[in-house]
């Protein structure tokens, strides 16, 4: 079975071909998701006039990339925003995070519904951010640095041993499920020579057990969102309708109406995000509840009395500041990892070596607004980003150096000499 004869199993041949023709000769589309706490919409338009609203993402653009190269800028490095497809967007925008939420994403790589539901909670309740494979976990543990956010714990766990710990846990779960990722094919040409009907089916299997995971740690009344980068029945509506047959309990979410979603018949209340239709790569999404009356987890926080000078000096005193593996993390509130392989635990504020503080993270920097910052001029800035050390006039001491109101990293002023601490992966040449 080819790619459109799999899609004509469900689509109309009307549908099919009208995707497959903006698979084929539609031009990729670009879009990111705005970081507010760094940049108001109202200076992000200012500076780039010709990016155009998500259609329902607030604080989220599309971009031509031949005008607009984001991710080359240091915007883009010091965490402004998060370069995201904008029909991957539109998960979190319909589960809807809030503030007081204890959120899971089970198969988070590379990191981007994790980051939204952060940023749409402001940086308050929490994100999990998981992945089984190691390596993507730290990939995405930098990207949350990178971000500056505070509430996220990340993690890499295979939740087939330790979900038993976490039974009724969280408020909402994100389910990005593996998938044969044919909404990749208008980006990447390999994934139309790696496309498999065989694929997809085996795909299928699995994305069952994980929401068979994922429902077990949902508490009663809480959401999963369910998504996939295919257009494929077997990933999308099958795997639906089957979870429904061994949980008919479930409550599935009617999502809005608009004539930028196609809805099959066979699962009316999801829509599909056909790039025919929206502006964007191609997403599947559903929404499901568990019965019964959500009770939110109090909010609860871990004082540190030892580094509490610290603490108050960067105004973190009201948040879970816990000693772990020889770091100190802030976290917006206490979340018990005895069971998570967890690579950050919020904001990792520094190491600790024989009792001393040494260098503060870069971390910290970024999550910290520019309040607490030593403003640099460009000259200097360019010269901090690339590695080099400058002159300064600051007494002895560790500081945070910013420039055009973002903070950069941490020197060390050492008789009349900036030493640099910008993390030695990070170093480049300015871009603007």
């Amino acid at each position: 079975m080819d790619f459109r004869e799999s899609l004509l199993e469900y689509l109309p041949e009307s549908e099919a071909d009208a995707l497959i023709n903006a698979i084929d000769n539609g031009k990729p589309t670009h879009a990111l998701l705005l970081n507010t706490k760094k940049m108001s919409d109202i200076e992000f338009i200012r500076r780039y006039p010709n990016v155009r609203k998500h259609p329902f993402v607030e604080h989220a653009y599309l971009y031509d990339k031949d005008e607009y190269e984001f991710g080359q800028s240091m915007l883009y490095q010091n965490g402004v925003y998060s370069i995201q497809d904008a029909s991957a967007m539109m998960a979190v925008y319909f589960l809807a995070p809030e503030k007081d939420d204890i959120v899971l994403d089970i198969c988070a790589a590379p990191g981007n519904k994790s980051i939204g539901a952060s940023l749409a909670m402001q940086d308050q309740g929490i994100v999990i951010s998981n992945d089984i494979s190691y390596p993507r976990a730290k990939a995405m543990s930098q990207n949350v640095e990178r971000m500056g956010r505070g509430n996220m714990i990340v993690a890499s766990n295979d939740f087939v041993f330790s979900h038993v710990y976490f039974k009724n846990t969280f408020d909402k779960i994100i389910v990005d499920a593996p998938c044969s990722g044919s909404a990749m094919m208008r980006k990447d040409q390999k994934a139309r020579e790696d496309w498999k009907i065989e694929k997809a089916r085996s795909n299928h299997r699995k994305q069952l057990e994980i929401l068979e995971l994922a429902y077990d740690m949902l508490k009663e009344g809480g959401t999963i969102s369910y998504s996939t980068c295919s257009f494929n029945y077997e990933e999308n509506e099958a795997t639906i309708l089957d979870f429904k047959e061994r949980h008919p309990e479930i409550e599935l979410v009617d999502l809005p109406q608009s004539d930028a979603f196609y809805r099959s018949e066979q699962l009316k209340e999801a829509v599909h995000l056909f790039p025919s239709r929206f502006e964007g790569e191609g997403q599947f999404i559903c929404l499901f509840k568990k019965p019964g009356e959500l009770i939110k987890t109090p909010k609860t926080v871990v004082p540190n009395k030892r580094y509490e000078d610290f603490l108050a000096q960067y105004g973190l005193s009201d948040r879970s500041n816990e000693i772990m593996r020889g770091k100190f993390y802030s976290l917006s509130q206490y979340f018990d990892t005895r069971h998570l392989n967890i690579l950050r635990y919020g904001v990792k504020l520094f190491e600790i070596r024989d009792s001393l503080i040494y260098i503060p993270d870069h971390h910290l920097c970024h999550f910290l607004n520019p309040s607490y910052s030593v403003k640099i001029s460009k000259e200097d800035a360019m010269h901090y980003v690339h590695g080099d050390t400058f002159p300064t006039a600051l007494a002895d001491g560790f500081y945070i150096v910013s420039y055009d109101n973002f903070n950069l990293g941490y020197i060390k002023a050492t008789q009349g000499i900036a030493k640099n601490h910008y993390p030695k992966g990070l170093r480049r040449e300015w871009k603007d």
